[in-house]
C-alpha cells in the first residue's frame, strides 16, 4: 500500500512539471508570435509606404540651360538608386531648361509663366543675381551647386599672348580702342583686340564682363560696384570704348553669345572680324569637349573674376506644398554629395576646389579672386552705356538763357530741366570727348562763352555741370548771333578725328537768322562738316521753318519737345550727341 502511495505522488509531481513546461512553452510561443506579428505589422506599414499610399508626385525643376543636362542625369540617378518616397508619395523628377531672366521675372511677379514649363518647386538659375531679384519667391537660403567663371573665348595664339602679357580687365578698353594696341602683347598684325559684346538673348557673360571691367578701372577691388561707380567717368569711358569697338565688328559679333562663339570657332585666326567674346567657361568647355569647336581657349583676365554660381532655390509659391518642398530639399542634399558632384565637374563646372580636366592641351585658368556681384541697378547702368554709347565728340552746347526759360514745367522750370539733361550728357560722355557751352548775354555781342570747349577733365565736367546753376536770364533773345558765333568757332577749330557739332536748346523766337545762314554758306565745306542740331522747347518758337533750314544745310536735326519734364529731353539730347 505504501509503495503505491509513493508512486502516485511521483506521478503527480511529473504531471505538474509537464503542465509548467507546457505553460512556459505556450508563453514563449505567444511572445514569439507577438514579435512576429509586430514585425509583420511593421513590414506591412513599410510596404504600404513603399507602395506610395498617397500616390505619385512630380518634382519640377526649372534650371538654367547650361546646367539642366547635368541635373537631368542626377535626377535620373536619384529616382533609380534612391527611389525617393516623401510623405507617402513616390517622387519622380522633371528638369526643364529655363532661361534665368524670364524665370526670375515670373517668380518675382508671383505668377508663373507656363510658357517656361511646369510650375517649379526647385529653381536653379545662372547666378545669385537672379534669386535676389525674385527673393520673395525663394524659401530660405539658396545654395550654390557649382560655379563657372566668365572668360574670353579667344584663338589659342591670342590666348597665349594675353597670358604672357598678364592682361587684366582694365586693359581691355585700351586694347579695343587703339588700332595698333595688340603690339603691346606681341601680336602687332592683329591690330585691335576685336572683342565682341553681344546683347541679345543669352548674353549674361557680356554683362558680367562689363561689371568686371568697370570694377577694375574704378579701383573698386573685388566689388561690389555701386551705381555711382558705374556712372563715373572712368567706367563710362571704359564701357564706351568697348561698346564702340564691338559695334564696329559687324554681324558676326552677335546677336547671341552662342552665335558669336560659333563664328569665332569657324575662323579662329587673325583674319576673323571677331577675335574674342565673353562666355561662361562651361559653355566653352562643353563645345570644345564635344568637338563642336576647336582652336579656341578661355582666357581669364587678371583681377576679380565674375563667376556664375548656379544657386539651388526652393520655390515659395502657392503651387509648392510641403511634399514638394521636402523633395526639393532632399534632391539638393543628394546632388551636393561628393560622388554626385563629380557629374557636374565632368560636364565642365567647377565644384569647390575641383576643376574640370583639361580639354586637349588647354588647362582651365585659376580663379584667384571672385568679383562680388553688384545689384541690378548697376548692371542696368552698364548696359545703358553699352547699348547707347556716346562716342568721343567735339560738341559746342548752346543754351537759351532768355527769360522764357524760367517758364514753370512740372516740378521745375525749362532751364532746370535743360540743365539736368545736359548734365546727363556730360556724365555719359567719355573722357576723350571735347565739350563747351555758349549762353545768351544782354551785352554785345549778345552771347558769352560760359565754359571754354576742351577735353573732359574732372574740372571741365564740374564747370559744365554747374554753368547753368547761377546764370542770369536775359531780356534779349539772340538766337542767330549766338549760333553764328558757335558755328564759326567750331569750323575754325575743326577736329578731323571726331564728329563736330553745335547742339542748341532754345525756346526763343529770334527771326533774325539771315547772318547765320550766310555764315553757313560761307564756311561749310565737305572737308569740315559741322552739323547744327536744334532742340526747340514748347511752342513759343513760331519760325521753326527757318530753323529747320539751318539744321538741313549743315546735315543736322531739329527736334521739338512739348515739355522738358520726364525723359523725352534727355533721350533726344543723348541721341543727337551720338
Amino acid at each position: 500500500m505504501s509503495g503505491r502511495h509513493r508512486g502516485g505522488g511521483a506521478r503527480g509531481i511529473s504531471r505538474s512539471l509537464i503542465v509548467m513546461v507546457v505553460a512556459i512553452v505556450l508563453v514563449v510561443v505567444a511572445v514569439f508570435g507577438w514579435f512576429r506579428l509586430r514585425d509583420r505589422i511593421d513590414r506591412q506599414g513599410a510596404d504600404a509606404a513603399a507602395t506610395c499610399v498617397e500616390g505619385d508626385a512630380v518634382l519640377n525643376i526649372a534650371a538654367d540651360p547650361r546646367i539642366a543636362p547635368s541635373l537631368t542625369t542626377l535626377a535620373d540617378r536619384w529616382t533609380s538608386d534612391v527611389a525617393p518616397v516623401i510623405r507617402d508619395h513616390c517622387l519622380s523628377v522633371k528638369v526643364e531648361p529655363t532661361d534665368s531672366a524670364p524665370a526670375a521675372a515670373a517668380l518675382g511677379s508671383g505668377e508663373w509663366n507656363t510658357a517656361l514649363g511646369p510650375e517649379p518647386a526647385l529653381w536653379v538659375p545662372l547666378d545669385s543675381r537672379a534669386t535676389e531679384s525674385a527673393a520673395t519667391a525663394v524659401a530660405g537660403q539658396a545654395r550654390s551647386l557649382a560655379t563657372s567663371p566668365v572668360v574670353l573665348a579667344v584663338p589659342d595664339d591670342l590666348g597665349r599672348a594675353l597670358t604672357s602679357s598678364a592682361v587684366g580687365w582694365d586693359d581691355l578698353p585700351g586694347l579695343q580702342r587703339d588700332p595698333a594696341a595688340m603690339r603691346a602683347v606681341g601680336l602687332e598684325a592683329w591690330g585691335r583686340l576685336g572683342l565682341a559684346l553681344p546683347t541679345g538673348e543669352h548674353t549674361d557673360a557680356t554683362t558680367l564682363t562689363l561689371e568686371a571691367v568697370a570694377t577694375a578701372v574704378t579701383g573698386s577691388g573685388a566689388g561690389p560696384l555701386t551705381v555711382e561707380q558705374a556712372d563715373s567717368p572712368a567706367s563710362v569711358t571704359a564701357v564706351t570704348e568697348l561698346a564702340l569697338g564691338a559695334n564696329a565688328l559687324g554681324p558676326t559679333a552677335g546677336p547671341t553669345t552662342t552665335d558669336t562663339l560659333t563664328a569665332l570657332g569657324a575662323q579662329p585666326d587673325i583674319a576673323a572680324p571677331v577675335h574674342a567674346v565673353p562666355v561662361v567657361e562651361q559653355q566653352l568647355y562643353a563645345a570644345l569637349d564635344d568637338g563642336e569647336l576647336s582652336g579656341l581657349s578661355g582666357y581669364l583676365p587678371f583681377g576679380a573674376a565674375p563667376v556664375t554660381d548656379y544657386p539651388a532655390a526652393i520655390v515659395d509659391a502657392p503651387w509648392v506644398d510641403e511634399t514638394l518642398a521636402r523633395a526639393a530639399a532632399e534632391f539638393v542634399d543628394y546632388v551636393r554629395k561628393p560622388e554626385q558632384m563629380q557629374v557636374l565637374v565632368e560636364n565642365g563646372f567647377r565644384v569647390g576646389a575641383e576643376v574640370p580636366a583639361p580639354v586637349g592641351d588647354i588647362r582651365l585658368p585659376r580663379v584667384d579672386s571672385t568679383l562680388v556681384p553688384a545689384p541690378r541697378p548697376v548692371t542696368e547702368a552698364l548696359l545703358r552705356t553699352r547699348l547707347e554709347p556716346v562716342p568721343p565728340s567735339k560738341i559746342t552746347m548752346v543754351v537759351d538763357t532768355s527769360q522764357s526759360m524760367s517758364t514753370p514745367d512740372g516740378d521745375g522750370t525749362r532751364l532746370t530741366h535743360t540743365a539736368e539733361a545736359l548734365d546727363q550728357l556730360v556724365r555719359r560722355s567719355p573722357d576723350t570727348s571735347v565739350l563747351g557751352m555758349y549762353v545768351f548775354s544782354d551785352t554785345a555781342p549778345g552771347y558769352r562763352i560760359a565754359v571754354e570747349r576742351d577735353g573732359l577733365t574732372a574740372a571741365k565736367r564740374a564747370a559744365l555741370g554747374s554753368a547753368l546753376d547761377t546764370v542770369t536770364l536775359t531780356d534779349d533773345e539772340p538766337v542767330g548771333a549766338t549760333l553764328t558765333a558757335a558755328y564759326r568757332d567750331a569750323v575754325d577749330k575743326y577736329d578731323p578725328t571726331r564728329p563736330n557739332s553745335v547742339l542748341a536748346v532754345i525756346d526763343s523766337d529770334d527771326t533774325d537768322v539771315a547772318q547765320l545762314l550766310a555764315t553757313i554758306d560761307e564756311l561749310s565745306t565737305p572737308g569740315k562738316p559741322v552739323r547744327i542740331d536744334l532742340v526747340v522747347l514748347g511752342d513759343a518758337v513760331t519760325d521753326v521753318t527757318t530753323l529747320q533750314t539751318v539744321a538741313d544745310r549743315t546735315g543736322g536735326t531739329l527736334q521739338t519737345v512739348p515739355s522738358t519734364q520726364g525723359d523725352a529731353l534727355v533721350d533726344i539730347i543723348r541721341k543727337l550727341a551720338s
